[in-house]
């Protein structure tokens, strides 16, 4: 039998066109077992299925190791042979969990126990059996084909059942409950199913290549990471523009013990690419038709979501018509913190952010989060603004254009008053408070209500009023200053943050560039952002002048963000479309 633990060695194993080709010899069979490492091949895989049931699959990732492969169009990986990897789920029957696969079923046209298996051994899985009943059972491995679902659409009716026969595609998402039971089996020290988790064995040809996934405008769509490395999801959201930009994800108050949806509590959290941070759900509860009706009075766990694990599925809408893109440069070797589903040595975000709950008549809280880049505005920004995903009947967010967001991205300005959107159907509670703080040192934050001209400090105190039913779209404002107060006034006069009068910015296609103009004043500095918040250009302008072309033969078609300084430090910023 030949066995490979180090990627120092996989060339060895190299035949043909494949950049990797592993098969049985007539010794015995072949596998490369990889613990807490990462495999990298250039090029395709070919796998060879292994005759012993010990060792059947031809790569084996154990204890957080990862496959990543080069960019490429397709998927060139062949063979009938496996590749294994381990995920946790959770163990409750009830609990919903939310999957994508990574591997794809090369053996028995997309038979739901062929690609999901129970571990036995470090090497060896049994094939999960698939039951009709409500309920899965962890050992042996049964898993309830009720609660297998796709989604695309915008009603509850368009969850789609797959069950057995399981038609879903790389990079699809599906639902699937839970196991009750135990597994005792040890592998590496671990059980099989310790208490609120369950391993399970996903085993089949690696997904590779390009990616895609049809979305809809104004639909969403459930996806997930389709690869056995993590995905870095701040790119990939970056990357599809036919998408929001946001990702939202499904919990749920655990230990369920009902299959009937209005038992059920859960509710969707935001991710956004250009905060780079996540607002988790607000927990919801429902009718028999999947219809809200109200709140569980509890709020999810606040998980780092800039990487996405290997299986983990969630939720996109569509700015479009078109497809989500899944590439191979969107991948990264990236190990999760099993104690807190946190991915361990996140890199620190340059993104200033405070966070700003709201809670209801002491019931429930809606955490609400503010970023500050330069490269945003006041209105939405695609990939930056996350609107709620699924409102509840009495709910608060920031007010952009008469919609409310979870969270929302723009520039610091320290006399800007930031509105927020009240939606109250009875007499209700609220309590403002903040609760944390990122890269973000101000020395004042309050709330103003603009009916009683008045001012809480929020970071001194909490505050609560008590509000009648109705819409309050412009009453309430996060501020950084207070007016008419001599006591919190500087020594310094405050800046006054003036925009433009007026600026005409047209693209000219015959000649490759942004033709500019500012009425009423001059020009003395003009830079454009991409919507990573990358200078692009940034050109200091001769005193006096009205006018500038900024050239954009080099540019690839996209949204970009404008800024324009006059002579006085007036400010004009813009997003604007690039097509050359």
């Amino acid at each position: 039998m030949r066995q490979i633990y180090f990627l120092a060695f996989i060339f060895s194993f190299y035949c043909g066109n494949a950049q990797l080709h592993i098969s049985p010899s007539i010794t015995g069979d072949s596998y490369i077992y990889l613990s807490d490492r990462f495999l990298y091949v250039e090029d395709n895989i070919e796998l060879i299925k292994n005759n012993s049931p010990d060792t059947e699959a031809s790569i084996y990732l154990r204890k957080e190791s990862q496959l990543l492969q080069d960019e490429k169009s397709t998927n060139r990986n062949s063979g009938n042979g496996w590749l294994s990897v381990f995920q946790e789920g959770t163990s409750n029957a009830f609990d919903y969990n939310y999957w994508a696969l990574p591997v794809t079923d090369n053996i028995s046209a997309n038979q739901f126990g062929a690609v999901i298996f129970q571990p036995k051994t470090q090497t060896r899985s049994k094939s999960a059996l698939v039951t009709n009943d409500l309920e899965g059972n962890a050992n042996p491995l049964k898993i309830s084909r009720r609660w297998i679902y796709k989604f695309s659409g915008s009603q509850y009716d368009d969850w789609q059942h797959v069950g057995v026969n399981f038609n879903v595609n790389p990079g699809e998402g599906f639902t699937m409950k839970g196991v009750n039971g135990s597994d005792l089996t040890l592998i590496n020290g671990i059980e099989n199913n310790p208490g609120n988790k369950q391993r399970y064995d996903f085993r089949g040809l690696p997904n590779d290549g390009e990616i895609k996934v049809l979305i809809k405008n104004n639909k969403s769509v459930l996806v997930g990471n389709p690869y056995p490395s993590a995905l870095h999801l701040q790119s990939f959201l970056m990357e599809n523009p036919a998408s929001t930009g946001i990702a939202y994800f499904w919990d749920s108050r655990g230990n369920g013990n009902s299959h009937y949806l209005k038992d059920y509590e859960g509710g969707y959290g935001s991710y956004s690419p250009g905060a780079n941070a996540y607002a988790p759900a607000v927990f919801k509860t429902y009718n028999g038709g999947g219809e809200e009706t109200g709140n569980s009075g509890a709020t999810g766990a606040q998980i780092a979501r800039e990487y996405s694990p290997i299986g983990q599925a969630f939720m996109l809408t569509g700015r479009s018509d078109g497809y989500i893109h899944f590439k191979n440069s969107q991948r990264r070797f990236q190990k999760e913190n099993t104690q807190t589903s946190e991915f361990k040595n996140q890199q620190k975000s340059e993104v200033p952010l405070l966070k700003l709950n709201i809670g209801f008549n002491d019931l429930y809280t809606r955490p609400l989060l503010l970023a500050f880049r330069e490269d945003s505005s006041t209105e939405e920004d695609w990939a930056m603004d996350a609107k709620i995903y699924g409102l509840l009947e009495n709910d608060a967010g920031w007010n952009i254009a008469e919609a409310i967001y979870n969270i929302q991205v723009r520039p610091y300005r320290k006399n800007d008053k930031i509105p927020l959107f009240i939606n109250l159907v009875e007499v209700s509670k609220l309590t403002f408070s903040l609760d944390d703080f990122r890269d973000f040192e101000i020395e004042n934050i309050f709330l103003f209500d603009a009916e009683l001209e008045t001012y809480h400090q929020l970071n001194k105190n909490d505050f609560s009023i008590e509000l009648e039913e109705g819409n309050y779209s412009s009453r309430f404002f996060i501020s950084f200053m207070q007016e008419k107060d001599d006591n919190l006034l500087t020594e310094e006069p405050e800046e006054i943050d003036i925009s433009l009068p007026e600026a005409v910015i047209v693209q000219n296609n015959l000649k490759t560039q942004l033709e500019i103009e500012v009425l009423q004043t001059d020009i003395k500095q003009v830079l454009l952002f991409d919507l990573n918040g990358q200078m692009i250009y940034n050109k200091t302008i001769a005193i006096g002048s009205t006018k500038h072309n900024l050239p954009t033969s080099g540019l690839q078609d996209a949204i970009y963000i404008v800024k324009i300084i006059s002579s006085k430090n007036l400010e004009f910023t813009s997003k604007i479309s690039i097509k050359n």
